[in-house]
């Protein structure tokens, strides 16, 4: 009788084992960059929601600048000012008795607001009653009411955000333009 030899020889065996090998490796690189991917479309997602509730909270009030009831009457050029490119203030009437100052600007990242009960509508040059209302996410803000419309304030946002699990960042800029309605009644 003659034996036979069944089974794999040592070279077949290592040989399938280095196939699945460079296999498994490519799989793993391949995944490793869709969830780089996937974790840089969520970054870019989260800035464009970001940039949106940024938005939201200053539009009421771009709107409201220059609400006038109380007496005497706010004078138009007290209803905004741009302080600086990345500052903002608001004035407008609560009541006829009252009158609001209401300010933005960007420090650290991050969105401040500071508001003051303030009839005469005059930026405090302290820095008292700041208060962060945004994740620091914000590389430039910039405010501007040059395009040559009447009462509009444009918000300009560079937004960056670093993607999680990579040493990159993502950024995105956004801009938006505001109707001043209260300001229509001058």
């Amino acid at each position: 009788m003659q034996k036979h030899d069944s089974g794999f020889s040592l070279v077949e065996l290592t040989t399938t084992l280095a196939i699945i090998g460079i296999i498994s490796a490519a799989l793993m690189a391949v995944m490793t960059n869709l969830n780089t991917q996937s974790e840089r479309m969520n970054a870019q997602t989260d800035l464009l929601v970001g940039s949106k509730q940024l938005f939201d909270i200053v539009e009421p009030w771009v709107a409201l600048a220059g609400h006038k009831e109380a007496t005497p009457n706010l004078p138009e050029n007290q209803a905004y000012q741009i302080v600086s490119s990345g500052h903002v203030q608001f004035c407008y009437d609560l009541d006829a008795s009252s009158r609001q100052q209401r300010e933005f600007r960007v420090r650290d990242k991050r969105l401040q607001e500071r508001i003051e009960n303030n009839f005469n509508c005059t930026v405090a040059s302290n820095e008292n009653g700041w208060v962060d209302i945004s994740e620091p996410i914000i590389r430039t803000l910039i405010f501007t009411d040059s395009d040559g419309s009447d009462y509009t304030l444009d918000m300009r946002l560079e937004l960056e955000k670093i993607v999680p699990g990579t040493d990159e960042t993502t950024s995105t800029v956004v801009r938006r333009r505001f109707n001043m309605f209260a300001m229509t009644n001058y």
